[in-house]
């Protein structure tokens, strides 16, 4: 049971590096460049690791689980020196509402705590803006243009790149950069 897990996990994420090759960029390379070059624009929540040995964005939705033990655990990512930038990708059938509810996020006065409280259920009280709204918007477009199709999933921006699917211990990140 647990052998047709693992190869379950190992085909999606196959599956999941060759849709990032496939959705318009030649190489998960060009994807990663993509995402690069797209960041300071995308406005992400970013948790610095105070001895940084690598950079992750990861996208994720306020409604996944999976994505809430990720924040949850931001700190365990932080001290085995892995630096996590959050972006928002909204699943097509709660899309308005994820964006909604994230808009909210990205406009609170702290929004890593926001995020903390929100992965975990509770969103902030305040509204969002236009603004916020179009940089959530922009960065489930990039999702989908990248075709990040499962949550939480993890883009390791060193070289050679790698994409890490689901809620992996700070180890799984690390091994796949050497």
């Amino acid at each position: 049971m647990i052998k047709q897990f693992m190869r379950g996990v190992a085909l999606t994420v196959l599956y999941q590096m060759l849709t990032m090759t496939q959705s318009g960029a030649a190489t998960l390379q060009e994807s990663v460049d993509e995402i690069n070059s797209a960041l300071p624009a995308l406005h992400p929540i970013t948790w610095s690791a105070p001895a940084e040995k690598v950079k992750v964005v990861v996208f994720i939705d306020n409604q996944c689980i999976y994505c809430s033990y990720v924040v949850k655990n931001v700190k365990k990512y932080n001290d085995a020196g892995i630096t996590m930038s959050f972006l928002t990708v909204a699943p097509d059938a709660i899309k308005d509402e994820v964006i909604g509810d994230m808009a909210r996020v990205w406009c609170s006065n702290d929004p890593k705590n926001s995020l903390s409280k929100a992965m975990a259920g509770f969103l902030p009280d305040n509204d969002s803006t236009p603004e916020c709204v179009k940089v959530v918007q922009d960065q489930n477009t990039l999702a989908v243009r990248m075709g990040v199709e499962a949550m939480p999933t993890m883009v390791v921006m060193s070289s050679p790149p790698a994409v890490v699917l689901g809620s992996v211990k700070p180890e799984i990140i690390l091994k796949s950069v050497r």
